[in-house]
């Protein structure tokens, strides 16, 4: 069993590596819950959400990119993959549909920060 000790980080200390690691990125804590707070994700951009199949949840999430939203958000449901399976380390048992969504997501995220440097 996995356990993970409480722990509160420095925020200013943490918003500063962000900052020096992303090229000045300022991190914005809480930012997707006060911009979007539902599934009105269209007036975003550089989003990309993924639902395990074998959540039980999934069927009140987004499971397709909805009508007038911007080109570059992009919704998955990772074949049989469970919450955060995409998000955890890797692993030589990882279903091919995870390893999959694992590397477009991180072409995704380099395309973003490429478009920003830009």
């Amino acid at each position: 069993t996995d356990i993970e000790l409480p722990y509160q980080p420095n925020k200013t200390q943490y918003f500063e590596g962000c900052k020096k690691r992303w090229d000045g990125v300022q991190p914005r804590p809480d930012w997707e819950e006060m911009t979007f707070m539902s599934d009105n994700i269209q007036a975003g951009s550089n989003i990309f959400l993924t639902s395990g199949q074998l959540d039980p949840w999934r069927a009140a999430g987004i499971q397709s990119v909805p009508l007038g939203s911007h080109k570059s958000i992009t919704v998955r449901i990772i074949e049989n993959g469970a919450h955060h399976y995409d998000l955890r380390s890797s692993h030589p048992l990882d279903p091919a549909s995870v390893v999959e969504v694992r590397k477009e997501e991180m072409h995704a995220m380099e395309q973003w920060i490429q478009q920003w440097r830009t």
